[in-house]
């Protein structure tokens, strides 16, 4: 690489990534322009860090599909039992109760595509470039608790933000890039990512991280916000730190058995 040591390329990648996410939010664009604007400057930043710094190719990056199909099934069918596990205890707890159904095919497809594009920029942003840059300098623990810190403060000036919603953003980075930190692969937590937002926000009516999303169904939550998530959605929830950290849990006893002979437990070789 161009500049020697992971740690370093990762801080330099983020100091550009912020100034021209700020940049953007200065041209005062719609909602879901915007959001494009994040995601075209995400993927091409990406790309240009990882051919002319990193002087890798992009599938070194972890898009590679064949061989991880089943991966990305397991983070899309993990986001729902998540999330279907804790309304239902919202429900029964009487914390939760849908008002009305609301249905709007363009809606919903818009919705659709805005996940997808954040889910893939946000996992190439903090688990393709800056959690494969920060497991070069560090152990593999060490560069999963910082890059996951890294998402939470990224996160930390959407609107309905409490300590816990940060603990749990935290979390949710651990529990995205688990997987890469055995598998080197970016389909796991891109699934994971997209049906979590889509589900949680345009289909069961909770704010995706304090954003208020149009939904199908429209909820009307208790007043007990530390179990609802309140303004924050089921994300700022202790019911989902509970899951979350339980699912962290399985994902750990089932890759360390598997993929324990493969994962050097200490810096890379090779790299500074």
């Amino acid at each position: 690489p161009r500049i020697p040591f992971g740690w370093l390329r990762a801080i330099i990648f983020l100091l550009v990534y912020l100034g021209l996410i700020v940049l953007a939010g200065l041209l005062q664009l719609d909602f879901y322009t915007s959001y494009t604007v994040v995601f075209l400057i995400s993927v091409l930043l990406v790309a240009g860090f990882s051919q002319y710094i990193d002087l890798i190719s992009w599938k070194e990056i972890g898009l590679t599909w064949n061989g991880f199909a089943l991966q990305a099934g397991t983070g899309f069918a993990l986001a729902i039992a998540i999330l279907g596990t804790g309304t239902c205890f919202l429900l029964a707890i009487d914390q939760l109760n849908w008002m009305e159904v609301q249905f709007n095919g363009q809606s919903l497809a818009m919705s659709f595509g805005l996940m997808l594009l954040v889910a893939f920029a946000e996992e190439l942003v903090f688990r393709g470039y800056v959690l494969r840059n920060l497991r070069q300098s560090l152990s593999p623990v060490a560069a999963l608790l910082v890059s996951a810190a890294l998402f939470a403060i990224f996160h930390s000036s959407n609107p309905g933000t409490n300590w816990l919603a940060l603990v749990n953003v935290f979390i949710a980075g651990i529990l995205l890039g688990i997987n890469y930190i055995f598998t080197r692969n970016l389909w796991f937590g891109i699934a994971l990512h997209f049906a979590w937002n889509f589900f949680q926000g345009p289909v069961l009516g909770y704010e995706v991280s304090g954003l208020n999303i149009p939904s199908v169904l429209t909820q009307s939550i208790g007043k007990n916000t530390l179990l609802t998530g309140g303004s924050f959605g089921f994300e700022g929830s202790l019911v989902n730190t509970m899951l979350c950290l339980l699912a962290i849990g399985i994902l750990t006893l089932v890759y360390w058995k598997q993929y324990i002979k493969k994962l050097p437990l200490s810096v890379e070789s090779g790299s500074k």
